[in-house]
């Protein structure tokens, strides 16, 4: 035991003597980042020990060239991410919404949460009676993290820049998934990390980068069950969804019908076992909704209230109409759950686009024409404020990228590399979903982001041409 302790005790002394520099230096910046700004200080040593514990789990990988892809990647995008963030801290740049959003709530409820846990409080019962409703765990996470270091809104955006830099591997994971190479991976996650409704919904106090990771993670899983069916796997798949099913309903309802055509379609077990471990999953699916929302089985309650024509009538024509009534009431539907926050701030983004339910062509055409605006919005002749220029980069890249994305389905399908199809899918009834309630750009950039993602996934299978960009730190990186 001597031997042992005297053996990491001459560890220690060896590590501080090779970067005693480096520490000292540290040192000295955090002392003067409290000196400047409390909150910046302990964002800082909040982003050294998130780096840590990150290069510590990458470390784990077995294959070294993977595990130092990983690093530089993860590194990379966690810094651009947090020059990110402390700009949009200290400048306050939000042009969309009038300095007002979900970011506000979501660190109001944060504070309230770690509030209570500082008391001794670790209940989640009874919050409607202090004010504190909650639809989702998101700034219940958030408020334990402002627990153990301080509540501020940049602690939880150091956070969120830390989950993109957790997505963007995965991108990479999903890429290497259905075919790509370790160089073509890289550079898909360097390019998603570029994503201008990511970077910026993702340096605010948004659940979206935790949404997506969800996504990202699931799909991952998926595919891997969808080659080769494992029980780990499927137990780690169904605890993600569990999450996602939390945060974001529809979104995981998503995976969960691209997982089952999937399933039914390119499952790699044979057609007994295909069809005895499908009815337990879909079983096990059902129980989704009540262990993460509190619903009832499948959430047959919640669809009912949702999937009917005065919902989507009233999302359409109504919540997010660019004129509120002249009351300022809040329009309500029968027995439907209304979220109305921040999207009144974002009403002047919105195209009113009428379901059409009254005729079967009218619907065909204006659920085709919503489902464009969904795709490729906001139209550059749409635009009805300045601040919708911010959105130009976004566009640009979108049509670029979906070029390719189209060209990369139709080379897979030609070579029947049917592995593709779930991604496909799963971006394509998120879109729907958005199409046929949703007329607003500044939910839809928000709502569609994972969509985009999971496309530009796809990327190497259309743009050939990536593997043979020559970067000579990239290509040593990547032998």
């Amino acid at each position: 035991m001597f031997v042992l302790k005297n053996k990491l005790f001459m560890k220690i002394l060896d590590f501080f003597s090779k970067y005693q520099m480096f520490i000292i230096v540290s040192g000295l910046l955090l002392t003067l980042f409290f000196f400047i700004d409390k909150a910046l200080g302990v964002g800082i040593m909040f982003v050294f020990f998130l780096s840590a514990s990150s290069l510590v789990v990458i470390g784990r990988c077995k294959e070294e060239k993977k595990r130092k892809i990983l690093s530089v990647l993860f590194l990379i995008v966690f810094a651009l991410y947090i020059l990110s963030t402390l700009f949009f801290y200290y400048t306050k740049f939000q042009p969309f919404s009038d300095g007002y959003g979900d970011y506000i709530i979501y660190g109001s409820q944060a504070e309230q949460i770690a509030k209570r846990v500082h008391q001794g409080n670790f209940s989640l019962q009874n919050l409607s009676v202090q004010g504190i409703s909650l639809s989702h765990s998101y700034p219940v996470i958030v408020g334990y993290i402002y627990a153990f270091t301080i509540p501020s809104i940049l602690v939880g955006q150091i956070f969120n820049a830390w989950l993109i830099a957790l997505l963007v591997i995965f991108v990479y994971l999903i890429v290497l998934e259905i075919g790509g190479t370790q160089k073509e991976a890289f550079l898909t996650g360097l390019i998603a990390c570029f994503y201008p409704s990511l970077a910026f919904y993702g340096s605010l106090l948004l659940k979206e980068a935790f949404v997506i990771l969800l996504v990202l993670i699931s799909l991952l899983l998926a595919l891997r069950i969808l080659k080769k069916f494992s029980i780990v796997n499927f137990f780690l798949f169904y605890i993600t969804l569990i999450a996602l099913t939390n945060l974001r309903f529809y979104i995981s309802f998503a995976i969960i019908l691209a997982f089952i055509v999937g399933w039914v379609l390119i499952s790699g077990c044979k057609i007994k076992k295909r069809i005895i471990y499908g009815v337990i999953m879909m079983v096990l699916f059902g129980f989704l909704p009540q262990i993460s929302c509190g619903y009832d089985y499948f959430g047959v309650n919640i669809l009912k209230q949702n999937v009917n024509i005065q919902s989507i009538n009233f999302y359409k024509e109504v919540a997010y109409a660019p004129v509120q009534p002249k009351d300022d009431s809040k329009p309500i539907v029968p027995g439907q759950r209304v979220q109305w926050s921040s999207y009144s701030a974002e009403k002047n983004s919105t195209v009113i686009i009428k379901a059409g339910f009254e005729n079967p062509i009218t619907f065909i055409k204006n659920t085709t024409l919503s489902y464009l605006y969904s795709l490729f919005g906001p139209l550059p002749w749409k635009f009805t404020k300045r601040s919708q220029l911010f959105s130009l980069p976004e566009i640009i890249m979108s049509y670029f990228l979906l070029f390719f994305v189209i060209k990369a389905m139709m080379e897979s399908f030609k070579n029947k590399n049917k592995i593709i199809i779930p991604l496909v899918l799963f971006s394509f009834i998120v879109v729907s979903i958005l199409a046929l309630y949703m007329n607003n750009f500044g939910i839809a950039t928000r709502i569609r982001m994972p969509a985009f993602l999971v496309l530009l996934c796809l990327l190497p299978l259309g743009f050939k041409n990536l593997k043979n960009i020559s970067i000579p730190s990239l290509d040593k990186l990547c032998q």
